[in-house]
């Protein structure tokens, strides 16, 4: 390389650092409020706490990679602008339905956008896995907990079968002979899983120059974990069950079970460098090739542009998210309320199932007041509009109290009879002590039954882009049942739900 081209790659690099920096200061500007919320998840939540370490690991991963700087002209590339449109665009339909993890994919999107746009094509190559590493700062997979719920409960009656110690489950909740179990949400191995995953990437990338090495330790961090709870979960069921829970069972489950994942953790690192093939001192990029040696001259003037064009496309999201709310407000502020006593039940007793539902406009929670053994419990809770920090499907809210009350059972069931249609529910089968509940619910978005919570939440979305309905309900119906009458106590709900009226016509303006 020429005493000339080495000038011309530091001159562009020096460029588009200060475009970077420009555009980092308007994008902590303009998503302050998406960032401040990033950030304090990864602090306030246990489960997203690696979270604090990608950035520092990107750093190095980049570190390691410090030889494009003095190989590699950074140079505008105007195809960016498409992901970062895309990004903003994505981020524009987390805000309107007020969707944390949609919002922050949306955000990484557009940074990813502009790093492409400013920077080029030919650096983000060759920062590729860092580029791609920053996935790993979005706190997402809350999904995964239930499955993982089940998947441990079933580990740990099978173990318990195989050492043939008697076992009664339904749901998440177990019983032997020595005490009664519960397969919480903590207990689901969520927090433990995403961060070998994010651990068993990195190490793919670092410690592996072939796909087929790379994929096997990905793969494997996504099952060791998920198999490590299911023993760590009947560990504690057994330690508990030969202690005659003495042990096991309060405060002190917790530090075996980061002892066992600390373990754990070990192992699968000394398995997986027992086949590393890529040398320490070896690089990720022949820069020998031709496709790296040739730098292209790019004015100062094109680095000026692209800082013009992407603050624009940066605030083009928020700008318009802003002129929506602002339309919608005056709808907020109208008196569109929910007739009461539609339904011509007596207002309920107090029960011990108490749905929450935060900001609401209206809650109404009534009981057929008929025949006692078959009353029917309804509950709605009616929102005239969403905007933040008043959502209905957030942190918190739902039809299953989370202090008094555990899920046994989850399903949908399809073709239920509603105002003449047939529409699919959401069925919980719950229990607080000895007492149990079936449940039946759905989201009323945009005039139309919705039974999950994501299409509501885009829906709802959809709604204020495109004229919509902006008001929306949850409603539940929800009877005592036990064991031995659930199937009959299910057609007591469907034929209570087939004389429910559509809820639109039942909304003053």
């Amino acid at each position: 390389m020429t005493e000339m081209q080495d000038e011309v790659i530091k001159t562009q690099w020096r460029n588009a650092t200060m475009v970077l920096t420009a555009i980092a200061a308007v994008i902590l500007l303009v998503f302050f409020g998406t960032l401040e919320t990033l950030i304090l998840t990864w602090w306030n939540k246990p489960e997203y706490n690696h979270c604090l370490l990608i950035l520092p690991i990107i750093a190095y991963l980049i570190h390691e990679r410090r030889e494009i700087f003095h190989k590699v002209a950074p140079e505008p590339y105007w195809l960016g602008l498409i992901p970062l449109l895309g990004g903003g665009m994505l981020w524009l339909l987390g805000d309107l339905a007020d969707a944390n993890v949609v919002r922050q994919f949306g955000l990484i999107i557009l940074i990813q956008g502009c790093l492409l746009t400013i920077l080029g094509k030919r650096v983000v190559l060759a920062l590729l896995f860092p580029f791609f590493y920053m996935v790993f700062l979005i706190p997402f997979g809350d999904f995964l907990v239930p499955p993982l719920q089940d998947f441990t409960t079933a580990f740990v009656i099978m173990m318990l079968n195989l050492l043939n110690i008697p076992v009664f489950a339904e749901g998440v909740y177990l019983s032997i002979p020595a005490g009664d179990f519960h397969v919480a949400e903590t207990c689901a191995g969520l927090r433990f899983l995403i961060a070998t995953v994010a651990l068993g990437t990195l190490m793919a990338n670092v410690a592996y120059k072939t796909v087929g090495r790379q994929a096997t330790v990905v793969v494997l961090s996504f099952i060791v974990p998920i198999i490590a709870n299911g023993f760590r979960a009947s560990g504690i069921v057994l330690i508990a069950h030969w202690s005659d829970m003495k042990y096991a069972t309060g405060a002190d489950h917790i530090t075996f079970g980061w002892i066992f994942f600390a373990i754990v953790l070990m192992i699968f690192i000394s398995i997986a460098m027992t086949f590393t093939n890529r040398g320490v001192h070896e690089g990720y990029i022949d820069f020998s090739k031709k496709y790296w040696t040739t730098n292209k001259t790019t004015s100062i003037r094109h680095f000026v542009l692209s800082f013009i064009f992407t603050a624009i496309a940066v605030g083009m999201a928020p700008t318009y998210a802003t002129i929506i709310e602002q339309r919608y407000q005056t709808f907020n502020n109208s008196t569109v309320l929910l007739k009461e006593n539609i339904w011509g039940y007596d207002v309920s007793n107090v029960t011990n199932w108490k749905p929450y539902y935060e900001g609401a406009s209206q809650i109404f929670h009534h009981q057929q007041g008929n025949i006692a053994s078959e009353a029917v419990d309804i509950f709605i809770a009616y929102y005239k509009y969403q905007s933040k920090g008043i959502e209905m499907i957030r942190h918190g809210n739902g039809v299953v109290p989370q202090d008094e009350w555990g899920r046994i059972a989850s399903r949908k069931i399809n073709d239920v009879t509603i105002a003449g249609s047939y529409v699919p529910v959401n069925e919980e089968l719950i229990q607080s002590g000895s007492y149990r509940r079936l449940v039946w619910y759905w989201y009323w978005i945009d005039g139309k039954i919705i039974t999950n919570k994501y299409t509501a939440k885009l829906i709802d979305a959809k709604a204020k882009l495109f004229g919509g309905r902006l008001d929306s309900a949850v409603i539940a119906l929800s009877i005592p049942v036990n064991a031995d009458n659930i199937d009959q106590k299910r057609e007591v709900l469907s034929v209570f739900a087939a004389k429910l009226p559509l809820l639109e016509t039942i909304v003053s303006k």
